[in-house]
C-alpha cells in the first residue's frame, strides 16, 4: 500500500511495449473464476476477532512489521490496538467486520502521535502466510475524501530487512473514498534495485461503496492476475522477487499523499466493511 506515482488502465503487453521492451509469453488466466478449481487454505469469515497475544502465532495483528509509531505517506491516521487503548476501532456483526475511522478523541492525542484520526490495521503476519494461490477478500468500501482502504499483501519478517527500501508487494484492492466507481491493483517490486510499481486502474464501474464485491488476485510464478466479482480485470507478469511467502494486510487509512485529505463532506465515523478472507490452492479438478 505505498504512496503511487502514476496510475495506468492497461493490458500486460501495452504495459512492456510502453517501456520497449518485448512482452514474455504468458499462460491465458481463467476470464472468470470457477470455485471448482480451488481449495480452500485459510478461512476468514469473522466470526469473532482473534488478535494475536504475542503468546502465540494464532490471530491477527494490530500494526505494521514496522513500528507503530512510524506514519507513511503522510497519512493522517494512527493505528491503536484495542489491548493498549481505551478505544477500539474493531466490531463484528452478524458475521462482518468492521473497521472504523474516527477523529482522534483529545485524551488519546499524546499517545497517537498527535494524528488528527484514528483506525485499524489486521495483519496475518507471523500466523498465515502463503506463497501463489488466489487471494480474496469480500468487503464494501467506505465513500468519502480523504479515505482509503486497503487489501494488500507483503513477505513476512520479524524486522525490516536492513539495505532493503521495498519489500515485493502485492496489492489486491485499493479504494479511495472519492472514486467510488473505481480501484486500484498494483505490484511493487524492487528486482532491479529501486522501487518499480505496476498500477492497474479499473475505471467505470457500478459504485462500489453501495455493497460488497469480491476482490481477487490469482498469484502464480507466471503471472498474477486480478479479479472483480470473479471476472478478470487485469494481468501483469510476476516479478522475479515474488519468491517467497506473502501474508495479509487490512486498513483502512485517511489522507496521505495519494488520496488527499478528508474534507467537510467526508462522513465519520468512516466504515470499510469486510464480510470474509480468503486463500486458497489449485484442486486439480481444472
Amino acid at each position: 500500500m505505498g504512496k503511487r506515482a502514476t496510475h495506468i488502465c492497461v493490458g500486460a503487453a501495452l504495459a512492456y511495449a510502453l517501456v520497449g521492451t518485448t512482452p514474455p509469453v504468458l499462460a491465458a488466466p481463467a476470464k472468470t473464476l470457477n470455485d471448482a478449481c480451488w481449495e480452500t487454505s485459510f478461512f476468514e469469515p469473522f466470526d469473532r476477532l482473534r488478535l494475536s497475544d504475542h503468546s502465540s502465532s494464532e490471530g491477527w495483528t494490530t500494526q505494521y512489521i514496522w513500528p507503530r509509531d512510524v506514519i507513511i505517506n503522510e497519512e493522517l491516521q494512527y493505528y491503536v490496538d484495542p489491548t493498549n487503548h481505551p478505544v477500539n476501532p474493531f466490531s463484528i456483526d452478524a458475521g462482518v467486520l468492521t473497521i472504523s475511522a474516527v477523529p482522534t478523541p483529545r485524551d488519546l492525542l499524546d499517545t497517537t502521535e498527535s494524528q488528527p484520526f484514528i483506525s485499524g490495521v489486521l495483519t496475518s503476519r507471523n500466523w498465515f502466510e502463503q506463497y501463489t494461490g488466489r487471494f480474496e477478500v469480500r468487503a464494501q468500501v467506505p465513500k468519502g475524501q480523504g479515505l482509503w482502504s486497503a487489501f494488500w499483501m507483503l513477505p513476512t519478517h520479524e524486522r525490516w530487512p536492513e539495505g532493503v527500501s521495498v519489500l515485493p508487494e502485492l496489492d489486491v484492492m485499493e479504494h479511495l473514498g472519492h472514486e467510488p466507481r473505481t480501484f486500484h491493483t498494483t505490484l511493487h517490486t524492487n528486482q532491479t534495485g529501486p522501487l518499480t510499481s505496476h498500477p492497474y486502474d479499473h475505471n467505470g464501474l457500478s459504485d462500489l461503496t453501495r455493497g460488497f464485491h469480491l476482490y481477487t488476485a490469482v498469484w502464480t510464478e507466471s503471472t498474477v492476475s486480478w479479479y472483480l466479482d470473479g471476472v478478470l480485470k487485469a494481468t501483469h507478469p510476476t516479478p522475479a522477487d515474488f519468491n517467497t511467502p506473502k501474508h495479509f494486510l487490512l486498513n483502512l487509512a485517511v489522507g496521505g499523499s495519494w488520496p488527499g485529505s478528508p474534507d467537510n463532506r467526508t462522513r465519520f465515523p468512516a466504515e470499510y466493511k469486510i464480510d470474509f478472507v480468503r486463500a486458497m490452492t489449485p484442486s486439480g479438478e481444472c
